[in-house]
């Protein structure tokens, strides 16, 4: 665990250090992406959610995973989770859809976000519980089964709002912990065709989804209506350039392209610092993806193993998602890219996995602190032991 990675001493430093520069960023892209609209509301309200985040990730990183991850705890936050879920249909729709619970102050929650991390933790404590008994995780197994029920009646609710994007990484985070939890071969070919089948019955659903594929397939089939986002997303990208325009005069941002600030972030970043800043963004997220990996993979617990990993899919590759659909490598599906795009509940639920990841951290180390301990009294003689024991004895009479 506390082994240098690359120039960093441990993978915690590497973490710290990659989430602060994306925190930069986003602040920055943020605030060049809404300031023409004549108000710093956004950049103030991404400041607010980044410390309530830091502040929450840091409450659950000193609580620790096996505490929150309990099956009583659990339990409190699906009942608690679903409750949310429900009341969002209460609220009128924004932008079609009915996603969000508003609160005074102008403050809105998203409660599919929570829904993400709640999947994560609930994958990996069972997963791991039946492989610290023993058992083989398998699809058809009883208890594998009520978990992908549960991120299935998860992602209806989401899916119903309508959120196909957020549903399908809901249900996504699951199986891809189940992947990760040494399937048969079998299983793993029968989930993936199941999976393909799900998305590909979803996407052809609806008629203005099955135009977001025609989109996807050819941005300029109907680059004033349906394809105007990714016509204007692509321009955006395209006129970055090597090194981009000069900071805050991109032009995409101004009403030509529609949520610049949310979900297509990533193409206002790309025409203001170019394909170069472009790359250095890829490359803080691959770091980070990489030092969360080096803590999933150091962990002997494998209920810790898991959810780091889960956390890792999250984080880096929702950020992965959110960049190639703004490529135009994926449609369309309203994925958010972690730390860079707006939104209140995405970051804060990203602190919080962080704060869960971290907790991994601490008690690897803190299992590697007590077998070196031990290790080192196994090597002592039979009298020094007794000399330490006096030792000790001694300094309790004083």
């Amino acid at each position: 665990m506390r082994q240098r990675f690359f120039f960093f001493q441990n993978p915690k430093q590497a973490v710290f250090f990659s989430v602060l520069i994306l925190l930069a960023l986003g602040c920055a892209n943020i605030f060049s992406a809404s300031f023409m609209k004549g108000s710093t509301g956004y950049l103030l309200r991404y400041v607010i959610f980044s410390l309530a985040g830091a502040a929450a990730g840091h409450i659950v990183r000193r609580l620790g995973y096996k505490k929150l991850s309990a099956f009583g705890t659990l339990g409190v936050g699906f009942i608690l989770l679903m409750a949310l879920l429900g009341a969002v249909f209460f609220w009128a729709p924004n932008n079609g859809a009915q996603r969000w619970i508003y609160l005074p102050g102008g403050i809105s929650i998203q409660p599919s976000e929570f829904a993400k991390l709640f999947v994560i933790m609930l994958t990996a404590r069972v997963l791991g519980g039946m492989v610290k008994q023993g058992k083989r995780v398998s699809l058809v197994d009883g208890t594998g089964c009520k978990v992908i029920l549960l991120s299935l009646i998860l992602g209806g609710f989401i899916y119903k709002e309508p959120d196909l994007g957020t549903a399908a990484i809901v249900v996504g985070l699951c199986l891809g912990i189940f992947l990760l939890s040494n399937l048969s071969k079998g299983q793993v070919f029968t989930l993936f065709g199941l999976s393909f089948l799900a998305i590909a019955v979803g996407s052809l659903a609806t008629e203005y989804r099955r135009e977001r594929l025609k989109v996807w397939l050819d941005p300029w089939w109907d680059a004033q209506d349906t394809g105007y986002q990714m016509v204007q997303s692509l321009l955006a990208i395209g006129s970055g350039g090597l090194t981009g325009l000069p900071w805050g005069q991109g032009t995409s941002k101004l009403a030509y392209l529609p949520e610049a600030h949310t979900d297509f972030a990533f193409a206002v970043f790309c025409q203001e610092n170019g394909f170069l800043g472009a790359l250095l963004l890829i490359l803080v997220f691959v770091v980070l993806g990489v030092a969360l990996a080096r803590i999933a993979m150091r962990c002997k617990d494998y209920e810790g193993f898991l959810l780091v990993a889960g956390v890792d899919l999250l984080l880096v590759g929702q950020a992965a998602a959110n960049m190639a659909m703004v490529c135009g490598l994926l449609p369309v599906i309203g994925v958010p890219l972690s730390f860079i795009s707006y939104g209140g509940s995405s970051l804060v639920v990203s602190m919080l996995a962080l704060g869960l990841a971290l907790s991994v951290y601490d008690e690897g180390v803190k299992q590697e602190l007590e077998e070196e301990r031990q290790r080192e009294e196994s090597q002592l003689s039979p009298h020094q032991r007794r000399r330490d024991l006096r030792l000790v004895s001694d300094r309790w009479r004083r």
